[in-house]
Protein backbone atom coordinates (compact mmCIF):
# COMPACT_ATOMS: atom_id res chain seq x y z
CA UNK A 1 0.00 0.00 0.00
CA UNK A 2 1.82 2.97 -1.48
CA UNK A 3 1.09 6.89 -1.81
CA UNK A 4 1.73 8.61 -5.01
CA UNK A 5 2.82 12.30 -4.42
CA UNK A 6 2.72 14.07 -7.47
CA UNK A 7 3.83 17.93 -6.82
CA UNK A 8 5.70 20.15 -9.14
CA UNK A 9 7.23 22.32 -6.68
CA UNK A 10 10.58 20.45 -4.74
CA UNK A 11 9.91 22.42 -1.59
CA UNK A 12 6.50 21.35 -1.30
CA UNK A 13 6.93 17.83 -2.45
CA UNK A 14 9.85 17.32 0.44
CA UNK A 15 7.65 18.97 2.40
CA UNK A 16 4.22 16.81 2.30
CA UNK A 17 7.03 13.90 1.47
CA UNK A 18 8.46 14.12 4.79
CA UNK A 19 5.01 14.67 7.14
CA UNK A 20 3.59 11.33 5.18
CA UNK A 21 7.02 9.20 5.98
CA UNK A 22 7.01 10.04 9.71
CA UNK A 23 3.52 8.95 9.50
CA UNK A 24 4.80 5.68 7.82
CA UNK A 25 3.26 5.83 4.84
CA UNK A 26 5.06 4.06 2.24
CA UNK A 27 5.50 6.87 -0.35
CA UNK A 28 6.69 7.29 -4.49
CA UNK A 29 7.14 10.64 -5.97
CA UNK A 30 6.98 12.44 -9.39
CA UNK A 31 6.85 15.99 -10.29
CA UNK A 32 4.88 15.90 -13.32
CA UNK A 33 2.08 13.42 -14.75
CA UNK A 34 4.09 11.94 -16.73
CA UNK A 35 6.71 10.81 -14.28
CA UNK A 36 3.33 9.67 -12.13
CA UNK A 37 1.98 7.94 -15.53
CA UNK A 38 5.02 6.00 -15.17
CA UNK A 39 5.17 5.07 -11.36
CA UNK A 40 1.15 3.84 -11.95
CA UNK A 41 2.22 1.35 -14.71
CA UNK A 42 4.31 -0.29 -13.05
CA UNK A 43 2.77 -3.32 -12.18
CA UNK A 44 5.41 -3.93 -9.00
CA UNK A 45 3.76 -0.61 -7.23
CA UNK A 46 0.91 -0.85 -5.74
CA UNK A 47 -0.65 2.70 -5.50
CA UNK A 48 -3.63 3.09 -2.92
CA UNK A 49 -3.97 6.96 -2.65
CA UNK A 50 -2.70 9.91 -5.03
CA UNK A 51 -1.73 13.45 -3.84
CA UNK A 52 -1.42 16.17 -6.73
CA UNK A 53 -0.83 19.49 -7.15
CA UNK A 54 -3.25 20.56 -9.72
CA UNK A 55 -0.75 22.71 -11.13
CA UNK A 56 1.81 20.80 -12.36
CA UNK A 57 3.83 23.13 -14.64
CA UNK A 58 3.75 21.97 -18.33
CA UNK A 59 2.21 18.99 -19.71
CA UNK A 60 -1.06 17.72 -18.37
CA UNK A 61 -2.51 18.71 -14.90
CA UNK A 62 -3.40 17.13 -11.72
CA UNK A 63 -7.12 17.07 -12.68
CA UNK A 64 -6.13 15.47 -16.32
CA UNK A 65 -3.87 13.50 -14.47
CA UNK A 66 -6.46 12.06 -11.87
CA UNK A 67 -9.17 11.50 -14.66
CA UNK A 68 -6.48 9.13 -16.45
CA UNK A 69 -6.03 7.51 -12.88
CA UNK A 70 -9.68 6.99 -12.16
CA UNK A 71 -9.88 5.27 -15.80
CA UNK A 72 -7.25 3.11 -15.46
CA UNK A 73 -7.33 2.12 -12.01
CA UNK A 74 -10.71 2.83 -10.51
CA UNK A 75 -9.70 2.18 -6.93
CA UNK A 76 -7.05 4.96 -6.12
CA UNK A 77 -8.12 7.56 -3.57
CA UNK A 78 -7.39 11.26 -5.20
CA UNK A 79 -6.06 14.22 -3.47
CA UNK A 80 -5.62 17.68 -5.03
CA UNK A 81 -3.99 19.94 -3.16
CA UNK A 82 -3.73 23.88 -4.66
CA UNK A 83 -2.75 27.27 -4.80
CA UNK A 84 -5.11 27.84 -8.07
CA UNK A 85 -8.52 26.74 -6.62
CA UNK A 86 -9.61 28.83 -9.61
CA UNK A 87 -8.28 25.88 -12.01
CA UNK A 88 -11.29 24.06 -10.27
CA UNK A 89 -14.15 26.26 -12.43
CA UNK A 90 -15.66 23.79 -14.47
CA UNK A 91 -13.69 21.17 -13.45
CA UNK A 92 -15.18 19.96 -10.23
CA UNK A 93 -13.48 17.12 -8.73
CA UNK A 94 -15.98 14.04 -7.50
CA UNK A 95 -17.20 14.95 -4.11
CA UNK A 96 -14.80 11.58 -2.73
CA UNK A 97 -11.94 13.61 -3.74
CA UNK A 98 -10.76 15.93 -1.07
CA UNK A 99 -9.36 19.66 -1.95
CA UNK A 100 -6.87 21.30 -0.07
CA UNK A 101 -6.27 24.55 -0.75
CA UNK A 102 -2.20 26.01 0.25
CA UNK A 103 -1.59 26.73 2.37
CA UNK A 104 -2.99 24.24 4.57
CA UNK A 105 -1.63 21.79 7.72
CA UNK A 106 0.18 19.04 6.05
CA UNK A 107 -1.31 17.11 9.42
CA UNK A 108 -4.87 17.44 7.58
CA UNK A 109 -2.87 15.58 4.87
CA UNK A 110 -1.55 13.27 6.52
CA UNK A 111 -4.86 12.45 8.93
CA UNK A 112 -7.13 12.08 5.69
CA UNK A 113 -4.44 9.96 3.79
CA UNK A 114 -3.75 7.64 6.78
CA UNK A 115 -7.47 7.44 7.13
CA UNK A 116 -8.14 5.85 3.62
CA UNK A 117 -4.94 3.62 4.35
CA UNK A 118 -5.71 2.24 7.28
CA UNK A 119 -9.47 2.14 5.97
CA UNK A 120 -7.59 -0.06 3.26
CA UNK A 121 -5.64 -2.06 5.38
CA UNK A 122 -8.42 -3.20 7.15
CA UNK A 123 -10.45 -4.49 4.37
CA UNK A 124 -7.57 -6.21 2.85
CA UNK A 125 -7.31 -7.95 6.55
CA UNK A 126 -10.51 -9.10 7.25
CA UNK A 127 -11.31 -6.74 9.91
CA UNK A 128 -14.28 -4.70 7.91
CA UNK A 129 -16.60 -6.32 6.05
CA UNK A 130 -17.00 -4.57 2.26
CA UNK A 131 -20.81 -4.36 2.49
CA UNK A 132 -23.25 -4.28 4.59
CA UNK A 133 -25.66 -6.54 5.54
CA UNK A 134 -29.09 -5.13 4.30
CA UNK A 135 -31.84 -4.40 6.98
CA UNK A 136 -34.82 -6.38 7.64
CA UNK A 137 -38.03 -5.08 9.21
CA UNK A 138 -39.16 -7.46 11.53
Amino acid sequence: MTVLLVEDDPIVRSTLADFLEAAGCPLQEADNSSAALVILADPTQRIDVMVTDINLGPGDDGLTLAGEVRRRLPGVQIFYVTGSPERLIGRPPPASERVFLKPFHPEDLVTAVTQVMDQRRRLRDGILPTCMPAMTES
